[in-house]
């Protein structure tokens, strides 16, 4: 370990440094040990400490910079800072790309810091200097419109947290007035305003974009509500196509710019104008490369453009082989179905169709869309077709019928995959008919099926049948009295196999759970035996006892109802679970 100099060579070193600060300023403060300020008066010791203080920060600053000129000649050979600096100024893009815009300038200023070389790297690379944020003072701003050079500009506008920003900033006027010079340049744009930014928000979109690529305008409810509908639509000026269409409570005047072909993202959610049917085919059937599309809470149908009159064939269908996720939510049933009837998408990681409202007829508005198999439905489910030679992924199918949906959704156990479709429907009966037909016909490879019915009152007067629900149908959940009592005739049913023999109705049912309601909800005159009658079925079907084979073993068969109710089936649960070991009573 080294030693630090002796105290002499520093009395030395010192003796030196103030001859030559006495040089540099005319004064005279001989110094050659600390003697020299015993004599000396409060004027000359002041005038001491300021040609010391002076002298430790020249040596400070010229060791530093010499320290630091050493470890960056020690440090040229290592591999790390022989990196070519275009390799450099690409692992800083793809380093900065994964966070916001703060988030990547801050370590792209923090790497700066690491050597010397970095540093010049980074200063002397336009392409890391071309964002632009709404808090950056204008000296920032002008700063990164001279570093980015030629490059294209990306801005991130966001102003939701301040208010009355059209009129009293001054720096937020400063810098928003360079990017409107500027607007030719920009790229991509992400707005978020709020309340008291009308007039920024038109200074914005009104200015000259032709190298536009990507534009997100997301408006807050409470500073554009309806009163300032005219503010949220704006034009698109002539230039590229757009690669990224995202509104947010903002429109467009012209659904049929050129602009809107070749989007990779479209999403609209709540819309200050609406597209007409015909519009939206047109965007998506010039979109091959659509990869996230998103239409979400619409207005009514009487605000929706009626279709041209020169509608394009039905059966020119889109296809969007590149579609990974897709959210069509809230819409007019009409518009929803006509869009889905139409598009082709090949596998998608994330769907979510929410239909809340229920058909007041006795059908459900999506029911063409199931009756036709359509390939939308089979791909928006994640459905392999049985023409595919692939093996289908490890995949269950939920779905749950209460009394105004049907919720399905798919879960695949690898990769992170999700399909969600919601729809409404005014009769549960006719629903899961519909859906029975769908997955019992001949064209997708149907995953596991577990199926949740809650009891409405129109189970009281028709029939459970399951038939078509056989080859896939795994976990039976149903709800309320009537509901389970249908479950009695379920498990007795038969069903005619492909090789002319006789079986009993979904024959890989393995989980049965059934949740009785309260004695309140059955009339006096359905008062039935319900432990024979739960007996009987489980004798039919597991026993053995009867002509057509029996089935396997169920995996878990539990009973749910309150103590004291339905004391009949407690009376028969030992003889069930004699012939169902897993049969449960809670």
């Amino acid at each position: 370990m080294m030693k630090p100099p002796r105290k002499e060579a520093i009395t030395k070193a010192l003796a030196i440094l103030m001859e030559s600060i006495n040089e540099e300023n005319g004064s005279q403060l001989p110094y050659e040990d600390t003697a020299a300020f015993d004599s000396a008066s409060p004027e000359t010791l002041a005038e001491f400490d300021n040609a010391l203080s002076i002298a430790n920060s020249s040596l400070s600053q010229f060791f530093n910079g010499l320290i630091a000129d050493i470890r960056y000649r020690r440090n040229r050979p290592v591999p790390i800072h022989q990196i070519p600096a275009e390799v450099f100024t690409t692992i800083v893009i793809c380093l900065t790309s994964d966070y916001s815009p703060k988030e990547g300038e801050r370590d792209m200023l923090n790497l700066m810091g690491v050597s010397r070389r970095w540093r010049d790297i980074i200063l002397n690379s336009p392409e890391l200097w071309t964002n632009i944020r709404s808090d950056h003072p204008p000296e920032h701003a002008k700063l990164i419109i001279e570093r980015s050079k030629a490059h294209p500009l990306s801005l991130d506008w966001n102003t939701s947290r301040f208010h009355d920003l059209d009129s009293n900033n001054e720096e937020f006027q400063g810098t928003l007035e360079l990017v409107t010079r500027n607007s030719s340049r920009l790229r991509s744009i992400k707005v978020t305003v709020g309340r008291g930014s009308q007039q920024t928000l038109r200074r914005l979109l009104d200015c000259p974009k032709p190298r536009l690529e990507s534009l997100y305008v997301d408006l807050w409810p409470e500073g554009f509500d309806d009163a300032h509908a005219p503010t949220r639509r704006f034009m698109l000026a002539e230039g590229t196509p757009l690669k990224e269409l995202a509104l947010d409570l903002a429109g467009l005047l012209d659904w049929d710019s050129p602009r809107l072909s070749g989007l990779r993202v479209f999403e609209l959610r709540k819309p200050a104008s609406i597209p007409s049917i015909n519009q939206i085919l047109l965007i998506l059937s010039t979109s091959p490369l659509l990869a996230q599309l998103k239409l979400c809470d619409f207005n009514s149908p009487a605000d929706i453009p009626s279709a041209r009159t020169e509608e394009t064939s039905r059966e020119q269908f889109i296809e969007l082989p590149h579609l990974k996720a897709i959210t069509i939510r809230n819409l007019p049933p009409s518009y929803g179905i006509s869009v889905l009837s139409r598009i082709r998408p090949r596998s998608c990681e994330h769907v979510e169709v929410l239909d809340y409202e229920p058909s007041s007829a006795n059908t459900m508005p999506w029911e063409k869309l199931w009756r036709e198999r359509s390939d939308t439905m089979g791909a928006l489910l994640q459905l392999s077709k049985l023409s595919d030679p692939t093996p289908a992924e490890n995949s269950r199918l939920s779905i749950w019928v209460p009394e105004l949906q049907v919720i399905i959704q798919n879960s695949t156990q690898i990769g992170s995959h999700d399909s969600r479709l919601w729809f409404g429907h005014a009769d549960a009966h006719h629903a899961l008919g519909v859906l029975g037909e769908f997955f019992s016909g001949p064209d997708f490879k149907i995953p596991p099926l577990s199926l949740r019915l809650e009891g409405a009152p129109i189970w009281k007067h028709k029939q459970l049948d399951l038939r078509q629900w056989s080859c896939s149908l795994e976990s039976l959940e149903v709800e309320g009295t009537h509901m389970a009592r249908a479950v009695y005739e379920v498990l007795g049913q038969q069903l005619l196999l492909a090789d002319g023999t006789i079986s009993w109705s979904c024959p890989r049912l393995s989980s049965i759970s059934l949740f009785y309601g309260s004695d309140s909800n059955v009339d006096e005159d359905e008062e039935i035996d319900d432990g024979m009658a739960l007996l009987l079925a489980v004798q039919k079907r597991w026993s053995g006892e009867h002509e057509i084979p029996a089935l396997p073993q169920p995996k878990q068969f539990s009973v749910w109802c309150r103590e004291g109710i339905f004391a009949s089936i407690q009376s028969r649960a030992e003889a069930i679970k004699s012939i169902v070991p897993s049969f449960e009573m809670n």
